[in-house]
């Protein structure tokens, strides 16, 4: 049996009602039938059908006064729930929230997911001056240090498609290729956001698949890189062998090492 792509399967009407909460996610404020037909290029009809739909599930709500639309109790319902149900975001709260306490600076889990760096995870520096936190927010991973880390990991055959418009964002992916993915890591002084030093590292899963990465925001005149990489790789190294990571290289020669048996060296001195 043929596997068909996902794609084949979608559903037009509900890939519309998720462009429509996706849009009032995205405002800074209500938006009525008319704004929304116009961003989402959709008939008025279209829209108002959607919209009354959602209302009556929970998922939007309307101002009375204005007739505008927000986000229903039902969004806030289905975002307790991701977190509550993912094994990543329950296993890096505590690591991410103790490396948080460790530097003082804002610290984040990243995702990826269809050309889009997601943060189900972001813990806010106490210091008075910081970078604000990446909760409930969404950056295209182009122009993102983390996006451009995790886009890195890519398969070859994806990866070619997703660079091949040429931007200055996919030469600058193409020309650390190879640092990206032999470190694992990026440091990031200022160059995607001003003022602000991001270093990300990739987390691994199971097979040792890339899953996602530690990323921390620090306002650049106190950024001190050497001094805080130590505590994101111990972090990284923490979060990836709770969701499964296998050692691999000299980390896992090193361990057998120091775990094998002193009869082990024994026998082999009188041999």
């Amino acid at each position: 049996m043929v596997k068909r792509e996902k794609a084949n399967y979608m559903i037009q009407s509900v890939s519309h009602a998720i462009d429509v909460l996706e849009e009032l996610c995205n405002s800074t404020g209500e938006i009525g039938v008319t704004e929304l037909s116009k961003r989402l290029k959709l008939h008025k009809n279209n829209v108002f059908r959607l919209l009354a739909t959602l209302e009556l599930r929970g998922f939007v709500e309307q101002n009375k006064d204005t007739e505008d639309y927000r986000l229903g109790a039902k969004a806030l319902q289905l975002g307790q729930a991701f977190v509550q149900q993912s094994t990543l975001v329950n296993r890096a709260l505590p690591i991410l929230k103790a490396l948080a306490d460790k530097i003082g600076e804002t610290v984040s889990l990243a995702t990826l997911q269809n050309g889009n760096v997601q943060y189900p995870v972001s813990i806010e520096s106490k210091r008075p001056v910081k970078v604000a936190p990446r909760l409930a927010v969404s950056f295209s991973a182009k122009m993102n240090a983390a996006g451009r880390l995790l886009t890195a990991q890519l398969p070859d055959a994806v990866l070619t498609e997703l660079l091949a418009t040429n931007t200055p964002q996919d030469a600058a992916i193409r020309n650390q290729l190879s640092e990206l993915r032999t470190s694992g890591q990026l440091i990031d002084r200022g160059a995607t956001e001003a003022d602000v030093v991001a270093i990300t590292k990739v987390v691994r899963g199971g097979r040792n698949e890339v899953i996602g990465a530690v990323e921390i925001l620090i306002p650049q005149y106190r950024a001190k890189v050497e001094t805080l990489m130590q505590a994101v790789e111990e972090a990284v190294s923490a979060l990836s062998n709770a969701m499964g990571a296998t050692k691999t290289g000299l980390a896992a020669a090193m361990e057998r090492e120091i775990s094998r048996p002193a009869s082990d060296d024994r026998a082999a001195r009188t041999e």
